[in-house]
């Protein structure tokens, strides 16, 4: 299990491009739940998402010889575009498996950040076998994201922020996806103050963890299918569930229709751009899947990367 002090270290390595993003206070969304609702904004991170802090663990921790070569990871998008701006950064040259699916949208963002961009068949065994083959082929050492303590330490520093920028905090609310976000996060906040709530949040489409987490053991669900894109994850990884099933309180369900309205509502009273998979913890508050009555919250918003097209669709559809 990772440590607080190990979540510590990596933060402290952090180099200057990696912003300590703002917790901003919400009047809109307080004023609906009853509580003191703050929002931690990810969505405004370096290249649009938190993943940044742990593209740049990992890649940072790499050897000499594996730096030489490169790395190369399996991605839906957001940690695509993370790794290989992290890779530009430190000079390493990165590749990612992304499947035919993906939008060319995230497709095109990653390779801008220099990275090279590898298409795959759309079922999850493939990225696997082609992540497998691109190590191979080209001596690229592979890093399975979802079974990777850095994952861990990278991302548990937003943990620490929200700590430091509340103390008081009651309850923290994350996405989740393979429960590397919410397994770092859980580690920091409930190390530094066991007595806050820590709850994830899934899409009904895409919930294996939710699942897991229910039955005490890993699920797949390998036929996600929501508008979230960034939590399709079919699976949690392991170590990330040990870290959610020691310190994660809750997990609960939104639905598409109730993410697009997070969307918008964000959009309207917050003026924040975020991502459907990113606002899934704004839905569960304004639809009362969590009960926020006299609390101080905060909420995570993880990922601001929509296309905008897609967003212009979710503004001019009827509610």
């Amino acid at each position: 299990m990772v440590s607080l002090k190990e979540i510590e270290q990596a933060r402290e390595q952090f180099p200057s491009e990696i912003i300590y993003t703002p917790l901003m206070k919400s009047s809109a969304i307080s004023d609906q739940v009853g509580g003191q609702v703050s929002l931690k904004a990810e969505n405004l991170q370096v290249t649009g998402s938190y993943k940044t802090r742990a593209a740049f663990t990992i890649l940072s921790r790499l050897s000499k010889e594996q730096k030489r070569y490169g790395a190369a990871i399996s991605s839906s998008g957001n940690f695509a575009t993370a790794f290989a701006f992290m890779g530009s950064v430190l000079k390493i040259p990165t590749a990612v498996v992304m499947m035919e699916k993906t939008s060319p949208y995230k497709v095109s963002r990653t390779k801008n950040y220099g990275g090279e961009v590898v298409l795959c068949q759309n079922h999850n065994q493939a990225r696997w076998d082609t992540l497998r083959k691109l190590s191979y082929d080209k001596g690229l050492t592979a890093i399975n994201t979802w079974e990777d303590e850095n994952v861990i330490r990278g991302h548990g520093s937003i943990g620490s922020e929200i700590i430091e920028q509340m103390a008081t905090v009651d309850v923290v609310i994350v996405p989740v996806s393979s429960g590397g976000l919410i397994g770092g996060i859980a580690t920091a906040v409930k190390s530094l103050n066991p007595s806050v709530k820590i709850i994830g949040v899934q899409p009904e489409g895409s919930q294996a963890v939710y699942q897991s987490f229910l039955k005490k053991e890993i699920c797949e669900l390998p036929e996600p299918n929501t508008v979230c894109d960034s939590l399709v994850a079919p699976r949690p990884g392991k170590i990330p569930f040990d870290h959610l099933i020691q310190y994660v309180d809750d997990m609960v369900l939104v639905s598409d229709k109730q993410a697009i309205g997070a969307v918008k509502y964000l959009i309207s009273k917050a003026k924040l751009v975020v991502e459907p998979g990113g606002a899934v913890g704004v839905a569960a508050a304004l639809n009362g899947v969590v009960s926020l009555k006299d609390k101080k919250v905060v909420i995570l918003l993880s990922g601001g990367n929509i296309e905008p097209q897609q967003l212009a669709g979710y503004l001019v559809a009827e509610p």
